[in-house]
Order: structure tokens, then sequence, then C-alpha cells
């Protein structure tokens, strides 16, 4: 049986974009692959009737597409170098792909950088695009007009005017000014119709069945983002907006339609502040009516750096609502009806990562136990599963895979789940290093899926073991509510599975243990490293080290922070202060590597220059590897040269502190 290599992942194949065509009778998906000749990710379009899946185009490095109809599909795309200029120039280009003939067509030129959201009824087009006030020119200007306003907006690019928070986004560079906008646009008379105010910031969008209602969320800008959010519908016949939810009392992660009726999956947070979990509400006379208190994730929380694009995870069937929800270790298929009626449908023991609907079946793609993302069937009144689909077959054949061991830590209060992976050819008289990986968040969770950084290092020999901490998704409100308590409670779990894990694999050796994570994983592997020296080296990855220069410097740091700390950064200096591992900085003798991205704008590259500097101002063995352009999906989707770098830098390090 062969090794799994630390570039293997450059034969994997990732699905996503599950989409099913307007009578529900075919389904399309993109399928992407690493080219490290591109340094980039090139995806592929397929068509499936949930037997046969037929390769119909390239779609470059571009993941994303619409059915237009039955027999065509709409993907951005640029097929020679002509048209990248036009794109440069800040427009879009959209062919259409005909099913029937074959035949690649171009099909659309925007003067801006629109997104076809939907295709509607007389020559009509839902548009959106993320504009500031001045960029309305791009489309409404004459052409000479519009080479203008290119050129000065060119001038101007040299700096940033900001005047409101937040200012950047990670993985969207600066966004102050820009606002999600949605327009109208008849393609026979080439009239643009903007359906928002230009300081609207739009959220969601779904369209009515009939194509004649568009319903959105979204606030306008204020200077500060707010959390919560507003409804309105706008009547595509009668070109009337209005507004059905002002109310300003919940953050709403989505809206859908169940028999014309519009329910909202939202939050008060004010129980559990911003990580709160969503309930189910129905809009009625202007507000929103609890109809369902969930109380768990209504999302898929599930980690693996398998991952690549994105699908929907919810659909409108027999009039009631399928979502998927992350419970536990793993995700499952629940429903609510419009009299609140929620019951489980399907148990998958792994990560729902999109579904769809063909012919009245259920599809979805999945990463179930060990294995690379494939598509299945979900049965739901014999509870079965079938995979459909063979993308990953040969990518780890005769490869060896770890099989997780679970391994539960029973508290008074709660058990700490989590799983040790052994080496290739374990022998249980030998001695082997081990390596704690922490997932981030911190409210996600690990299951027992494939995750090729911890299936690379087994193979490389090393125990592996994770777990889902106090923090982490999956368990209600309660257990993953730390808010004001980092480095305590969470620490308290880790150190005990740690022990745990020590106790039932003997084979470990104790002086050769290493830590590492990323975002809240980074956190904690700094937080432990203050507290213990019994890792003989670690590696933190897009860290926070400081939630008092976090606050001013994340993306989302001034509401996360207040939130996550419980406190203010002036008001409650002290309380930032003692959550903060720079704190403590002189403690560290763990050997410490640092790896983080210039252009992660989620936890900031200051907080690795911070510690690091104090580490190694105080004579501790330490290095930072700054990559350059990338951000904070940097182990996720970053470049595939700078993957490769990434896990060979982290595995180095632990290999020369043995």
């Amino acid at each position: 049986m062969d090794q799994i290599k630390l570039d293997q992942f450059l034969n994997y194949k990732f699905i996503s974009g599950l989409s099913s065509n307007p009578s529900k009778t075919q389904m399309a998906f993109a399928v992407a692959k690493a080219d490290m000749k591109k340094n980039d990710y090139l995806y592929e379009l397929f068509v499936s009737d949930g037997k046969k899946h037929k390769k119909v185009t390239s779609l470059k490095n571009k993941g994303s597409f619409l059915w237009e109809s039955d027999q065509t599909i709409l993907f951005p795309l640029a097929k020679n170098k002509a048209e990248e200029k036009i794109q440069k120039d800040k427009k879009s280009i959209y062919y259409r792909y005909h099913l029937d003939s074959k035949l690649l067509e171009k099909a659309y030129e925007f003067n801006f950088p629109a997104t076809i959201v939907k295709v509607l009824v007389n020559n009509q087009l839902l548009l959106s695009a993320n504009l500031s006030r001045k960029q309305h020119h791009l489309y409404m200007d004459s052409e000479d007009d519009r080479k203008l306003f290119l050129e000065q907006e060119k001038k101007e690019s040299l700096y940033e005017d900001i005047n409101e928070i937040p200012f950047y986004s990670n993985g969207s560079g600066f966004t102050a000014n820009l606002r999600k906008q949605l327009f109208i646009y008849d393609t026979k008379d080439q009239t643009m119709k903007n359906l928002v105010d230009t300081d609207f910031n739009v959220r969601n969008v779904i369209v009515s069945d009939d194509l004649n209602e568009i319903f959105y969320t979204g606030k306008q800008m204020t200077g500060v983002m707010q959390l919560t959010t507003d409804i309105y519908r706008y009547n595509v016949k009668l070109h009337q907006t209005e507004a059905l939810y002002r109310e300003n009392e919940y953050s709403i992660s989505n809206i859908y339609l169940i028999k014309n009726q519009l329910v909202a999956i939202a939050t008060d947070m004010k129980t559990y502040g911003l990580n709160q979990n969503d309930d189910f509400y129905l809009l009625m006379g202007k507000k929103l009516h609890l109809l369902k208190r969930y109380g768990q994730s209504v999302e898929n929380s599930l980690g693996s750096d398998c991952k690549l694009g994105l699908s929907s995870k919810n659909f409108v069937m027999d009039d009631k609502l399928f979502f998927v929800t992350t419970i536990d270790d793993h995700t499952e298929l629940h429903s609510i009806s419009l009299s609140g009626v929620e019951q489980p449908e399907y148990y998958f023991n792994g990560s729902i990562d999109g579904v769809t609907v063909i012919n009245q079946n259920i599809y979805i793609i999945g990463l179930f136990k060990q294995k690379l993302q494939e598509l299945y069937y979900l049965d739901l009144a014999h509870h079965e599963q079938k995979c459909i689909s063979a993308f990953n077959k040969n990518s780890l054949k005769n490869m060896y895979v770890a099989k997780p061991k679970e391994i539960v830590v029973d508290h008074r209060t709660h058990q700490v789940k989590g799983w040790v992976l052994y080496p290739k050819d374990y022998n249980p008289n030998h001695s082997y290093p081990a390596i704690l990986d922490i997932h981030g968040g911190p409210k996600t969770v690990y299951g027992k899926v494939f995750f090729h950084e911890m299936q690379y290092w087994a193979n490389e020999g090393y125990v592996v073991f994770y777990s889902n901490p106090r923090g982490s998704d999956g368990k209600g409100d309660e257990f993953s509510d730390i808010r004001g308590k980092y480095g305590t409670i969470d620490y308290d779990d880790l150190i005990a599975f740690t022990d745990k894990v020590l106790k039932k694999v003997p084979s470990i050796d104790r002086q050769r243990m290493f830590v590492t994570g990323g975002s809240y994983g980074g956190f904690m592997t700094n937080w432990i490293v203050c507290q213990t020296n019994r890792f003989k080296a670690a590696a933190t990855q897009r860290s926070i080290s400081n939630w008092l220069s976090f606050h001013g410097t994340s993306d989302i740091g001034f509401y996360f922070s207040k939130d996550q700390t419980d406190g203010h950064p002036n008001e409650d200096t002290t309380k930032l202060w003692d959550q903060s591992p720079m704190k403590y900085a002189l403690n560290i003798k763990t050997p410490l590597l640092f790896i983080h991205s210039d252009q992660d704008y989620r936890c900031p590259i200051e907080q690795a220059m911070q510690l690091y500097t104090i580490v190694k101002q105080n004579g501790v063995d330490t290095k930072l590897v700054w990559f350059k352009g990338e951000t904070h999906e940097l182990s996720r989707s970053g470049k595939p040269e700078a993957r490769i770098k990434r896990l060979e830098e982290i595995t180095n390090w632990f290999k020369q502190h043995e």
C-alpha cells in the first residue's frame, strides 16, 4: 500500500455548484482540479440525469454557472485575450451553452462586473453587482464618458477613501463604499433598472416560482455595518418595492418561500451572542413570528481541506423546507413545515456539501467516511444512500487511508468527542511522534471525514489526534458559548482530551508531541504554548494573538472581538488583554512556527507579527512564513503552490524538532 504524498491533493476532484434545471429533470455541477502549470484550479461543467454524468464544457478557473432554460446554461467566461481585456475594463461577459446542439455562443456583455442571479420572464434578467456610488457610471455613461471615468478611477486607485467599517473583507479585498446592488436588465431593449438605493447593501435574494416577485434582505449603510437585516419585496410586473420587515431585531441568514409564505432563518443574538443558533420564523403583518425554536446549527460547519466552491444546501419540496444541519460530528437533512413540525429526514454520517432535487429525487455532494467528494442519491423512505459518481475513484487508489478511532472524554457536565489516526504500518510496540490538530471557528466541528493534512501526517509516521472541545458547533448553544472564556474551558477540554489519548495510545512518545491549528485553532496553539511546555514544537496558522488590536484590524473585529471576549477594548481592556496570548508571550519556550498570509483580513498578519517579534526577541526558536497574496483560506483554497509550501513548512518544522 502506497503513502499519501504531501501534494496528493493535486489529484483530488472537488465538486460544487449542484443545481437543477427549471423543470427539475436534470442537474448540473462543476468539477475542479488543481493545475500546477497555471497554479490555479480549473473547472469543468457536468450535466446529469442522476445516472449518467456528461461533461459539457470547460469553465476555466471560474466555477459559477446557472440554468437559463432546460436546454441552456449561462456562465461567465473570457475565451480569448481580447475578452480578458474587456473584463479588466470592469465589464462582464456571459456565454451560453446549448445542451442539445453543443453550441457555445456569446450571450451577454455588461458594462459593469455583473452576476446573473436569475433568468426572469419577458426577456429580463435579475443581476447583482458590488458597486460604489461612482461606479454606477460604468453602465449609465456613454462609452467615451465611461473611458474617462475608468481613467480617473485608475488615478484614484493609489489610495482608498474610507469612512465606514468594515472597509475590507477577507477574499474580497477593499470593500469600503461598495454595495451589493440588484438590477433588472431587459435583454431586448438593453435597458438597466436599479432596484435599490445606491447606499443599500443586499444580502440574500430569492425569486418566486412564477418569477414575478423578488424578495431580498439587506440594510441601508450608515457608516457602521449592522448585523440585523430588513426584508423587501419587488413586484416585477408592477415595478413596485415594498418593505416587508424593518424591525431591526434579527440577523437573518436566509429566506425561503413555502406556498407563497415567507420563512426566515434568523437569530436575535440576545442569549448567546452572534454565534447563537438560528430559529425559524414566519413573516406575517410585517413582523417575524416564531415558527420553531430550533437551537441547533442550520448549516454545515463540518471542516475539511478537501472542499472547493459553494452549493445550495437547502430546498423546498412537498410544502416543506429541507435544510442541512450539523449534529454532533456529522450533518443531517431535516425538514420543517408551515405548521412548525420539524423532523430529521436523513442521517448522513459525513458532510453534505450540496443538495438538489430532480424528478422528486434528492441528490447531494457528500464527503462520506474517509472518501473524497462524490455524488450520492438519498432514498428518504428507506433511509438508504447510493454513490452515483466516481470522480475520485483513483485519487486515493492503493493509498493508506487511516480510519479515525473515536475517543470520548466524559466530564460531569459534558462530553468531548475526538479521534485518533494511527500511522501507516502502526506497531503498538514502537514509539511514535504525535500531532494535536485544533479546528478553527471556534464554532465549527471536526468529524470522521477525510482531511488531507491529517492523512498525510499519518502516512509520515505520526499519530494524529483531534477533537471538538467546548466552543465547537453541533451540540447546541450552551456547548458552543465560550464568550469571555477563551483559553479556559476550551483549553481544559483540549488538555483533557490529550491526556485521554496518551492513556489510550501508550505508544505515543511524550517527548515528541506537536500542536497546530488555524484561525481559532491558531489562537489555541498560541495559548497552549503560553501555558505549557509539554509540546516539543508548535505551528500556529492565521492566528489571533491580541484581541485589542484584532478589534480594529480584522474585517469582523469590530463586532466579533466584543462579542467573543465579552468586553469592549477601551472599557474592558484588562478583560481582552487577559484573553490574549500576547500577555503571556514571555512564557513561551516551545519552538514556534508562524504561518500567515498578507491578504488575510479575517485574522490580519499583524497578529502573527506581534507574537513572532516577542518570541524572536526572547531567543526562542521561531520562524515566520509570510505568504504573499494569499488569504485566510490558504489551507483550503489557496493557490496549489502555496498550499504545498504551507504543509511542507509545518511538516519540516515538526520533523526537525523530533
